[in-house]
């Protein structure tokens, strides 16, 4: 057991990890860019006292640096961050535009980055308990990987994803003197908004895989990629 907190929680896997980390016996901070679009989020609350959801809008650095800053002054502490918030743009290089491109990797870099920005300064930072920050990335975001596949073009996507990457490796390196592990962990192809009905993993399944994954990590590892079957990515 132990203290989570998951961007992006109102659906698809955010809202899968809410539910599986709470039935685990975890105590979780969820949040979302409006709690007012977050009623599945909060019928879970009703069935569990572990859960706490808050405001958190990735795109607005004043709502980070907002959110963090109450939470530290509450004493709280982090063991297990998800960085989970993400969007998609399906176009193509022909189709994307430059506006889209920036949205994307708004949400899904920047965004990400202003969250372990402050967040570090909630995590517990002791060598003995190690704590992690997932972010959640995609085999699409995998520059030796790619190629044609049935996912179609979703360049902006796809770079973002890579950049995300990029930003596990450095973050890893900044945050090593503090016992803070940063991983970029691909879900899988799961059967949400995003990832449509042709998906492989339902939500549920994919988050299992996903929690046994981690569970099942020595503990020492950082600035690494890999599936939520524990089998390393390349980048």
């Amino acid at each position: 057991m132990g203290n989570v907190l998951i961007t992006g929680a109102n659906r698809g896997i955010g809202l899968e990890l809410v539910k599986q980390c709470l039935s685990r016996g975890d105590s979780v901070w969820a949040s979302c860019r409006d709690i007012r679009k977050a009623e599945e989020l909060y019928s879970v609350g009703d069935s569990f006292g572990n859960l706490s959801i808050f405001p958190l809008d990735v795109c607005d650095q004043q709502s980070v640096e907002n959110a963090f800053s109450q939470m530290k002054s509450n004493g709280i502490k982090i063991d297990l961050l998800f960085n989970n918030a993400g969007v998609i743009d399906w176009n193509d290089f022909n189709s994307v535009t430059a506006e889209s491109f920036g949205s994307v990797y708004q949400v899904n870099v920047t965004g990400a980055f202003l969250v372990i920005k402050y967040a570090k300064e909630i995590l517990r930072t002791c060598e003995a308990t190690k704590s992690r920050i997932i972010n959640l990335s995609s085999r699409l975001g995998s520059i030796k990987l790619r190629g044609n596949t049935q996912l179609g073009g979703a360049i902006a996507y796809q770079c973002s994803k890579a950049a995300l990457n990029m930003l596990t490796r450095q973050t890893a390196i900044d945050l090593s003197d503090q016992s803070i592990s940063v991983i970029s962990m691909s879900p899988g192809w799961v059967k949400t908004d995003m990832g449509g009905p042709d998906a492989k993993y339902e939500p549920n399944e994919s988050v299992r895989l996903i929690l046994h994954t981690l569970d099942n990590l020595k503990g020492d590892e950082t600035g690494v990629f890999i599936g939520e079957d524990g089998i390393e990515i390349p980048w």
